[in-house]
């Protein structure tokens, strides 16, 4: 079986070419009817100030218009994540999606809704897919706040629900198990290969399009330099959460030690034994037993 690219990787390569675009609309559109939309096509590329940011700040892999059937129009930003604030991190780049469209004088009543969908590289929780979305309720009743807006087609819609919807998609916690068409996709996502009992009509095209060998040097090249930047980046982020526990787990010895002898002293100077001889015994300095000496005192 040959092995395909990330299909993180894909789905940037894949948008060079709008005739490839089927295969990330295959993707979105399984995605977003687990949710309850309808299957959706690509209209636009967004050219945002955050996709011009540096790996280490943002790893933005498409933020692209979409319409569904019924023709409406979402904003849809895919991302992958290797850090464990992906929270803070989806919701800041969702703001900052929306913000970099304001320039643009685009009609925002066209737009009914930005979903945020992050590949995260890492375990959360005990499952794979999680969804969230606002909504918005009355304190006491709990009624659900629906404010109805008619746009220029005289289709009316809640407005409520532009707020943004996020999906979190922790690909390695993916067990394998093919019940839906939504897991072979994220199959793909974690195994970088098709099987050939895959029933969706896309993952024939995905085996034919993504296999490393049909790439030319160029994209190859391409593909292995963006896989040695998300190791290195990995490397880099696992090295400073190391340092980072390894320097807590030092002061909290420390301060284990330090609180341990501050009782000593303590017991010491409550048996009273003299300054200097507690000094011998805990390695503390006379300054430091009488600076503690004076904070038990003020504490007493």
């Amino acid at each position: 079986m040959n092995k395909l690219i990330s299909f993180d990787f894909a789905i940037k390569y894949l948008l060079r070419d709008k005739g490839n675009y089927d295969i990330v609309e295959g993707f979105l559109s399984a995605l977003l009817q687990e949710h309850g939309y309808k299957p959706v096509k690509i209209l636009a590329l967004l050219d945002t100030e955050s996709n011009k940011e540096e790996f280490s700040q943002k790893k933005s892999l498409a933020d692209l218009v979409v319409e569904d059937e019924e023709h409406n129009k979402y904003i849809i930003e895919v991302e992958r994540q290797e850090v464990t604030n992906f929270v803070h991190k989806s919701c800041f780049n969702t703001s900052r999606l929306i913000a970099d469209q304001l320039p643009m004088g685009g009609d925002y009543l066209k737009i009914k809704k930005v979903f945020h969908i992050s590949l995260l590289y890492f375990r959360i929780g005990n499952g794979t897919v999680y969804h969230g979305k606002t909504i918005v309720r009355e304190v006491e009743t709990q009624e659900k706040l629906s404010i109805h807006i008619e746009d220029k087609d005289h289709k009316k819609y809640d407005a409520t629900e532009i707020f943004p919807e996020y999906i979190f998609i922790s690909v390695p916690h993916f067990n394998d198990q093919i019940r839906k068409e939504l897991d072979e996709w994220l199959y793909v996502l974690k195994n970088s290969e098709v099987k050939p009992e895959f029933k969706s009509p896309y993952m024939k095209l995905i085996a034919e399009k993504l296999n490393v060998l049909k790439m030319t040097a160029e994209d190859r090249n391409e593909y292995l330099h963006y896989i040695d930047e998300v190791a290195t980046y990995k490397n880099a982020m696992e090295t400073a959460i190391d340092k980072a526990l390894a320097k807590g787990k030092a002061e909290g010895k420390a301060e284990g030690e330090l609180q341990t002898k501050v009782i000593m002293v303590r017991n010491m100077l409550a048996g009273g034994m003299d300054v200097k001889t507690i000094a011998k015994m805990t390695g503390l300095t006379i300054e430091e037993i009488d600076n503690l000496k004076e904070k038990l005192s003020a504490s007493s």
